[in-house]
């Protein structure tokens, strides 16, 4: 039996928009659920397998989709089979798929699927990440290099006009924010979660991605 979604507080007593999918916590951090429950965010967390599980009408109550980095392979196995329905979800609404591709972690997995647009992540390890949009809303208070231990594990393949936020150092994008359809896509293969349980400079760009995932969902910006 596939488990079902586990609700936050918050969502014990208002539906939930927000749905955080993870097999586990990734390097042990619970860092997403405690900035979304700082938030005051109504959320639900679920499997891959629950994902799959869901029919369009129960995925549609969300406005929020968030993936965790570091999962399991059989957690992205079952995601990439996903991808096509959470594009479809994406465009055609205002919504938003917050993505955390830093995968190759303590949990093994490897993610082969496509994020809207054909943006495909790919393991590209580097210590140092640079601003090439400095002023861009996620960046706030966020320095202009970030720097840590993997301070990013995974890096995105785009092509214009999807914006890119940071890069590694040979200029490989790490994070990006774009516009598909009505829905808007955050995508970032820096180590978030543990450079927020470790005061890395990416901490506060965890907090500002899921602060504005949340508060509003869509395409905020033009491409």
């Amino acid at each position: 039996m596939r488990a079902a979604p586990v609700v936050s507080t918050a969502a014990q007593l208002t539906p939930p928009t927000v749905l955080l999918l993870q097999e586990t916590q990734p390097w042990g951090s619970v860092a997403n659920e405690t900035i979304l429950n700082n938030l005051g965010v109504a959320f639900a967390t679920a499997t891959a397998d629950a994902l799959a599980a869901m029919s369009d009408i129960g995925l549609d109550q969300y406005s929020v989709i968030i993936v965790a980095s570091d999962q399991p392979q059989s957690f992205y196995d079952t995601l990439k089979a996903q991808m096509g329905r959470i594009n479809h979800w994406v465009k055609t609404g205002p919504r938003t798929l917050e993505f955390h591709v830093a995968d190759h972690g303590w949990n093994n997995g490897r993610f082969t699927g496509v994020l809207p647009k054909m943006v495909a992540s790919f393991n590209a390890r580097d210590d140092l990440d640079v601003a090439v949009r400095p002023k861009w809303p996620l960046m706030k208070g966020v320095p202009s290099t970030i720097n840590g231990s993997a301070a990013s594990q995974n890096a995105l393949m785009v092509q214009p006009p999807i914006k890119t936020i940071l890069t590694d150092t040979v200029g490989n994008s790490t994070l990006v924010d774009y516009c598909w359809k009505q829905g808007r896509v955050i995508a970032s293969g820096l180590t978030l979660e543990y450079a927020w349980d470790h005061g890395w400079d990416a901490k506060p760009l965890l907090e500002n991605m899921l602060a504005a995932s949340t508060s509003a969902p869509g395409c905020q910006h033009s491409n």
